[in-house]
């Protein structure tokens, strides 16, 4: 498919532009679904549990476009479009947004990439490769731990980052490991240039079997009178068939009551064959504001069927001292009690 649709492209504009011979577009996509077990959901009859088929758990289910044009002298143009929706229902993850997912338009070339429309800030581009969410097919289930730092509010963590609407974005060469970038979402609010703002950046460094990223996050009246800020930092080393990984997170609200909560996210990853990998997680967050503290431990098999299939197992478990604990971000729900458990069996596929 995707020799394919390069064919298209050329054969489309190469009579126009000879240089177009060069370029290409690309069609890419992933899907995950299965049967996820819930201990405890509060919104279930007296705190029942739930067995649901889910989709878009262990990796967002998602189709998109990605091109590049070669301009000469090293510059290129580069576009990306990517819907996300539920191979579950077949629904728009964001409804009414036919791309709510990415949709950017950019130039690059020696001097570094800029991109501008609707992209991840710099903890999204970096940060879950030091998380257990990312580092296994846990996905949602290892993520509902920082979302819910303050029940589901305004207090997020942000581990796995967020899309920015109008945002121009810039991303450095990479000079002896090191990258830095910087982003901009404007608020598009008349009179004003900082209200509804998003402003992110990020230094990241890799050197052989080692990387380590730090990542700022912060945006202009996320609650009424309050900022949000987020600092997170993380590295990941491979020695082997082991993988060893863990990043921190901190994020706060300058408001009148201020809010603050700080997420640790450490994992081990194992390559028992060239087909299966088994891993492992501990997660802890403290709160600010004497609201308590949460932990979780997450483990999972993850089995290649091939380049592109696999299957995969997830068990999670939950403890809050503060809220109703939560395994599972997004598509999960709060347990009755102070504990939760989940497990997941699911099939994924991409192209």
């Amino acid at each position: 498919m995707k020799g394919w649709l390069r064919m298209v492209a050329w054969c489309g504009c190469g009579a126009v532009a000879p240089t177009f011979a060069q370029s290409s577009v690309t069609l890419y996509g992933s899907l995950d679904t299965g049967v996820t077990y819930t201990s405890d959901v509060a919104s279930a009859p007296r705190g029942g549990r739930q067995l649901a088929l889910q989709a878009g758990v262990s990796r967002n289910d998602v189709w998109g476009l990605t091109g590049r044009e070669d301009l000469g002298s090293a510059n290129y143009a580069v576009f990306r479009l990517e819907s996300q929706f539920q191979t579950s229902d077949g629904a728009l993850t964001v409804p009414g947004a036919a791309f709510g997912s990415q949709a950017y338009v950019g130039l690059g070339g020696d001097w570094g990439t800029v991109t501008l429309g609707r992209q991840f800030d710099f903890v999204g581009d970096l940060l879950p490769a030091f998380a257990i969410g990312a580092n296994t097919p846990a996905g949602l289930l290892a993520w509902g731990l920082p979302a819910n730092a303050s029940a589901g509010g305004a207090l997020d963590n942000r581990v796995w980052g967020v899309q920015v609407n109008n945002a121009v974005k810039y991303v450095s060469p990479t000079f002896g490991g090191v990258a830095f970038g910087g982003l901009w979402g404007f608020g598009n609010v008349p009179g004003t240039v900082a209200r509804s703002s998003v402003q992110s950046a990020m230094l990241s460094y890799t050197q052989g079997a080692f990387s380590a990223a730090l990542a700022y996050f912060g945006q202009h009246d996320v609650t009424a009178g309050g900022n949000l800020r987020n600092f997170s930092g993380g590295a990941g080393y491979n020695v082997g068939p082991f993988r060893v990984f863990g990043m921190v997170s901190d994020v706060r609200i300058s408001a009148a009551a201020p809010l603050r909560a700080t997420t640790y996210d450490a994992g081990l990853t194992y390559a028992v064959t060239s087909s299966l990998q088994l891993g492992g997680g501990f997660q802890y967050q403290q709160r600010g504001g004497d609201v308590g503290s949460a932990n979780q431990v997450t483990l999972s098999a993850d089995y290649s069927l091939s380049k592109r299939t696999g299957l995969y197992a997830v068990f999670a478990r939950g403890h809050d001292s503060a809220y109703g604990a939560q395994v599972e971000a997004a598509l999960g729900g709060a347990a009755s009690g102070s504990t939760q458990t989940a497990v997941r069996l699911g099939l994924r596929h991409q192209f």
